[in-house]
């Protein structure tokens, strides 16, 4: 029988840290918004250009997630649950 508790993702906030404050663990692993992790990068290096810096971000996102997100917005759920829910003719 499929159990959709023990399934669900495990959130909970990081280990005190660098940048602490904006870090959530999710399933074991450690996470923060794309813009906040973005915004500390151009910070620490000011003289690279911001597209390239988030080009950078985006292609070790793909990389370390192999194309599977960690992590989605809830009306992608929604958007889900209204096709599942589409009867089918």
């Amino acid at each position: 029988m499929h159990d959709p508790v023990s399934d669900a993702a495990v959130v909970a906030p990081a280990a005190a840290g660098a940048h602490a404050e904006n870090l959530r663990e999710v399933d074991g692993v450690e996470v923060a918004s794309f813009r906040a992790v973005v915004a500390r990068l151009r910070a620490d290096y000011p003289l690279e250009d911001p597209t390239h810096v988030e080009a950078i971000v985006l292609r070790e996102w793909e990389a370390f997630s192999a194309g599977r997100p960690l992590v989605v917005p809830t009306a992608v759920e929604e958007g889900a649950r209204e096709i599942l829910d589409q009867t089918v003719v």
